[in-house]
């Protein structure tokens, strides 16, 4: 999109109550980022997108952290958590077989990236492992995205789309 649409775009459909509000930053790790901020501290938030080595897209990441950028402590899980996105997956999948074979009526496959792709990952606040957070995969044979909970480092549920 040109740079005078996307602008275009921004000013017919910003906030005009002043109530929320985007800020765009560039980051040493994470690139190009946008910050969704808000008058409710809760509901604010950055989104980036990262190329992980060994898929096809680029993933989604949002976290938490201030108006002037996420926190150090983001930054080393999101590196920490990508660093490794078999191990990543691993995390899911018994929590994802009984609802892949559901959805699908497959066998669960023998590879993972066999009909997983990694969409998106959602940062815990302040970057603690046993925070609450989200791993997001869409899952090719089902046509649906998978999104695993995890609170107290295990998965707490798998939540199917549509």
């Amino acid at each position: 999109m040109s740079l005078f649409l996307r602008s275009l775009l921004e000013f017919l459909t910003r906030d005009l109550s002043g109530r929320t509000w985007e800020v765009r930053k560039s980051h040493p790790y994470f690139g190009e980022m946008t910050y969704y901020g808000s008058r409710d501290p809760e509901a604010c938030y950055w989104e980036a997108e990262l190329d992980v080595p060994g898929q096809p897209k680029p993933i989604g990441v949002a976290m938490r952290g201030t108006e002037e950028g996420p926190e150090p402590s983001e930054e080393a899980f999101c590196k920490q958590a990508l660093a490794n996105i078999d191990a990543l997956f691993e995390r899911c999948q018994p929590a994802f077989e009984p609802v892949f074979a559901e959805c699908t009526k497959l066998p669960f496959p023998t590879s993972w990236r066999e009909a997983f792709v990694l969409d998106g990952i959602d940062i815990p606040a302040g970057g603690e492992p046993n925070g609450e957070w989200c791993i997001y995969y869409f899952v090719e044979p089902a046509g649906h995205y998978f999104t695993a909970h995890i609170e107290s480092g295990k998965v707490t549920s798998v939540l199917v789309d549509g």
